[in-house]
């Protein structure tokens, strides 16, 4: 499980998301109560969320291309700083009482843009530092450092809202992406950009990625299933959570209490997704989407707050173990140049209906009320995973026989990158050595 912390190149990355995490789980607790102590508004709320989003789904795809044309380690430092100057500006004008909506919107739209680019670039590095031998360990570690971090921060967040206000929490965030910017720095330019790499420029090399796609039915199938959810449960939960805490449940301690929950759930989901190996690894993560349906159906009451916390465990985990599972299977199934461009449209599928859930869920909420809102997206939840299971790709992907044995899915179809001045050959990207063996 923790084989891939020998390689000190992925322990340097490993340091800096980790911090990263600790930032990025104060921010929405941080932000979203900032709005309502301005507004009082959930569809201030709405907007200021969607505000994050709408970046990643206008770039996602320049962001994936910019992963695999050039060197991942300077696009996520650049990506790093950028939103390190965002949250730093935020957390200055909600610390001297300036902040308006449209401020927080702008500066969390140049947040978002750094995300854009960052991620997707992520996803490839940690195949050149880890090597497709410890992928699946590699993945799950860093959704570890996630969940334990957030576990931290969520209570600190929580804490630092009620007694100083926000912006301290999202200035914290800002100096973490100092701290991840300064530990990329660290990796050697050849352990982190050692690859075959498209040279056909980026709407070329954007091409590469959507046509990766196409030729992957299970992909796209996976992509549907996850933009559907995120319109109908993931995005009301984001806008309406905070809503039904800050009237029903006690403010933002009580909305903190259910995130650190969630963070434990996502914890235990880290140390399942390290060492379960499913031989179908998409099916599984679909059965485990089934943990998320508690957690709307539960806030639309509002249930005790210990319920919400059991229910927001669950679906932690479920968040994490589908993670591991599904970046594992894209990192597993598609060849290495890639990665990032196949990653950023499926970052854009997935989130693309997010923006439209976000503006939603408040006025629809408005019409008819949170709680019938959120026992739709609990029903919907359950709902689309049933039907997803019943598309016969879904089963086709299994994963490989052994940690050496990285064959496509049956329904995969790869030929070379005309974008890449070497795709035919044929090359692995090489890996750091461990420090000790």
């Amino acid at each position: 499980m923790f084989a891939p912390l020998a390689i000190r190149d992925f322990r340097r990355y490993y340091l800096g998301q980790t911090a990263s995490a600790f930032g990025d789980a104060m921010t929405p607790v941080a932000m979203a109560f900032a709005v309502l102590q301005l507004t009082g508004s959930a569809v201030d709320l709405g907007i200021v969320v969607l505000s994050t989003r709408l970046p990643i789904i206008v770039l996602t795809l320049v962001g994936g291309a910019a992963g695999d044309l050039f060197s991942r380690r300077t696009v996520m430092i650049l990506a790093d700083l950028a939103r390190c100057c965002a949250h730093g500006a935020t957390a200055v004008l909600l610390l001297t009482g300036t902040a308006q909506i449209w401020t927080l919107v702008v500066l969390q739209l140049v947040a978002g843009a750094g995300s854009a680019f960052f991620n997707p670039a992520a996803t490839g590095l940690i195949q050149s530092l880890a090597g497709k031998r410890h992928l699946q360990e590699a993945n799950s570690l860093i959704s570890l450092s996630r969940s334990a971090a957030s576990i931290v921060a969520l209570g600190a967040a929580g804490a630092l809202v009620a007694l100083v206000g926000s912006g301290w929490a999202v200035l914290i965030d800002a100096l973490t992406f100092l701290v991840s910017a300064a530990c990329l720095r660290l990796l050697p330019r050849g352990v982190a950009d050692e690859r075959s790499r498209a040279s056909g420029g980026l709407l070329a090399s954007i091409g590469g990625g959507i046509a990766e796609v196409r030729r992957r039915s299970w992909l796209w199938v996976w992509i549907i299933q996850v933009a559907l959810t995120n319109l109908i449960v993931i995005s009301p939960i984001l806008v309406l959570g905070p809503y039904v805490a800050e009237r029903r449940l006690g403010g933002a301690p009580a909305w903190a209490a259910i995130g650190i929950a969630y963070a434990v759930g996502g914890l235990a989901g880290g140390l399942l997704g390290a060492r379960w190996r499913p031989r179908r690894p998409m099916v599984a993560a679909l059965l485990f989407f089934l943990l998320m349906a508690p957690l709307p159906a539960l806030l639309a009451g509002p249930a005790a707050l210990w319920l919400l916390v059991l229910a927001g465990a669950a679906a932690g985990m479920q968040l994490v173990v589908h993670n591991v599972l599904q970046t594992t299977v894209i990192q597993q199934h598609v060849p290495e140049r890639f990665v990032a461009r196949v990653t950023s449209v499926m970052m854009l599928g997935s989130l693309v209906a997010a923006p439209l859930g976000m503006g939603l869920a408040g006025p629809v909420a408005a019409v008819f009320g949170p709680g019938p809102v959120l026992v739709g997206c609990a029903a919907f939840a359950v709902l689309s995973t049933l039907v997803t299971l019943l598309v016969p790709p879904v089963w086709r992907v299994r994963a490989p026989l052994d940690e050496h044995d990285a064959s496509p899915a049956q329904d995969d179809t790869t030929p070379p990158d005309p974008g890449s001045t070497s795709a035919a050959l044929g090359e692995s990207p090489r890996v750091s050595r461990p420090d000790h063996h």
